[in-house]
C-alpha cells in the first residue's frame, strides 16, 4: 500500500526559545516507511525510519515552515506544513522621552525598540503611575497619544 496521511491538520506552533520542539508525521502504508524532513523547502534530514523530528533547544533561526515526506516502495506523499514560530524577548534598554506640545495638540511618544516575538504588550507610566486610557488620552498599541490636555 502506498503511503497515506493519518489525520493532522495544518498547524501553527509557538515555542519558547531554548525549549524542545517535537514534530510528528502521522502516515500509514506498507512497511518500511521512510521519512525526510524539510524546513522552508530545504532538506534538513536524510531518509530515515524515524517519523519524529526532535530539536532539543530551539533557536530563532529554527522558525519557519516544516514539512515531512513519506515514501515506501509503492510511492511517496508530502505531508501538510507546520509553521513554527520561536518566541523570544530581546534586550530592553529603558530610557526617557520628553515631548513638548502646544495645548490641545496630540503628543505622540514612540516605544523603545524591542526585538521580540510575539510583539510585546507595552504599559505606559506617567510620573510613576500606570496610565489608564480615558477621555483625555488614548494609548495606541505602539504609541502614546494625549488627545487633549485642556
Amino acid at each position: 500500500v502506498a503511503p497515506y496521511l493519518q489525520g493532522g491538520e495544518w498547524e501553527q506552533q509557538v515555542v519558547l526559545e531554548g525549549n524542545r520542539l517535537v514534530l510528528t508525521c502521522p502516515a500509514g502504508g506498507s512497511w518500511p516507511l521512510q521519512y525526510r524532513w524539510t524546513q522552508n523547502n530545504n532538506n534538513i534530514t536524510d531518509w530515515t525510519p524515524q517519523y519524529r523530528l526532535s530539536m532539543p533547544s530551539l533557536k530563532r533561526t529554527d522558525a519557519g515552515l516544516y514539512q515531512c515526506m513519506v515514501r515506501n516502495r509503492m510511492g511517496a506523499i508530502i505531508h501538510r506544513r507546520t509553521e513554527v514560530h520561536v518566541a523570544f524577548l530581546g534586550n530592553f534598554t529603558p530610557g526617557e522621552q520628553r515631548k513638548t506640545v502646544t495645548q490641545g495638540r496630540a503628543a505622540f511618544i514612540s516605544p523603545p525598540p524591542l526585538a521580540s516575538f510575539p510583539r510585546p504588550l507595552v504599559t505606559w507610566f506617567k510620573d510613576g503611575h500606570k496610565i489608564i486610557p480615558n477621555n483625555r488620552m488614548y494609548v495606541f498599541p505602539t504609541t502614546l497619544s494625549f488627545l487633549s490636555l485642556s
